[in-house]
């Protein structure tokens, strides 16, 4: 796996903005207990930038200097549900898909 070129543009298939930051990654679609739910991982743009040239010394110092910022734990309404920002600039978010009823029933009609 290289972090530049190719490799990196094939693992950046979505992009979302969370808490007012922009976050590229990839997302799946799932059902979760009958919802489809959405799921987002993905790195601060900025960061994705860094290491995509290779410039990990850039990356450690943006990294070190934010990592009191950066960390999150809550619901971004914007978005529409829960999202964990890391340190590191990495980021995880989930929610429910448009038109999906939040009070279903937690078993499964199967």
């Amino acid at each position: 796996m290289t972090l530049g070129g190719q490799q990196a543009q094939r693992n950046q298939d979505a992009a979302h903005t969370l808490f007012g930051n922009e976050y590229v990654g990839t997302d799946h679609v799932f059902r979760l207990n009958g919802p489809r739910v959405e799921a987002f991982s993905g790195v601060d743009e900025g960061v994705f930038r860094l290491l995509a040239r290779g410039d990990i010394e850039q990356y450690r110092a943006l990294v070190h200097a934010s990592r009191h910022v950066r960390p999150r734990l809550t619901i971004d309404e914007d978005w529409g549900g829960p999202v964990s920002v890391h340190a590191d600039g990495s980021v995880f978010a989930l929610r429910l898909l448009p038109g999906q009823n939040e009070e279903h029933c937690a078993c499964s009609s199967r």
